[in-house]
């Protein structure tokens, strides 16, 4: 890990909480003047034990994922170094990929907001990652919470 930031990993699933968190990480990254890493995972929607799906089911998403993320750069990250990358798979897995792949300084990342049920039943990508990541979190939270 690297003080000032010379490497930022922003996952984001192209809502409005994560393209905030991307703007927030590109603001660090403006003025460290590090390197940003942007990364988009394609969850696998319906697995069996630990029989794994055929990729190739999952390669149109991964090519219009790749797309809207290489359209998003384009517009908030102007004039700074980046990468961008698609994983597909278990969400918190891939950005731990991408974070063995890319060693970031610092990963930013949203907050969903959610409560109760929705909190239970949906798991929490932030929560696991703040355990589990081998770098700094800062976790964006979401404008209002969702329940």
């Amino acid at each position: 890990m690297a003080f000032p930031y010379q490497r930022i990993l922003c996952p984001i699933d192209f809502d409005d909480n994560s393209t905030n968190a991307l703007e927030r990480g590109a603001e660090i990254a403006r003025h460290f003047k590090a390197a940003i890493f942007v990364i988009h995972a394609v969850p696998l929607v319906a697995q069996f034990a630990d029989v794994p799906l055929p990729v190739d089911v999952y390669r149109d998403q991964q090519r219009a994922a790749l797309t809207k993320l290489k359209e998003i750069t384009t517009q908030k990250l102007n004039g700074l170094e980046h990468q961008t990358a698609v994983y597909i798979g278990d969400v918190v897995g891939s950005i731990l990929q991408a974070i063995d792949r890319f060693q970031p300084d610092l990963l930013v990342l949203a907050t969903h907001g959610r409560t109760g049920l929705a909190h239970f039943v949906l798991g929490s990508v932030a929560e696991a990652l703040v355990r589990r990541a081998s770098c700094p979190v800062l976790t964006i939270r979401s404008e209002r919470p969702h329940a």
